[in-house]
């Protein structure tokens, strides 16, 4: 298990014009690849990708 999984995030910027989530989103890591892309599952209910090069975002405290 990679040590990301699980983890809480809130978005910062994503990369893509077209995402189905904006700055301030939060979600959880439910898988990195095992070429860096990030998997999340967001509070809003749809699956995301991150891209480690171009996305952004913070990990939070899993209560905020």
């Amino acid at each position: 298990m990679n040590s990301e999984n699980g983890k809480r995030i809130r978005l910062i910027r994503a990369s893509k014009p077209n995402s189905p989530v904006a700055p301030g989103d939060t979600g959880t890591i439910w898988r990195v690849t095992p070429i860096g892309t990030v998997r999340v599952v967001w509070d809003n209910g749809s699956k995301f990708d991150l891209n480690p090069k171009a996305d952004q975002w913070e990990v939070i405290a899993s209560g905020d």
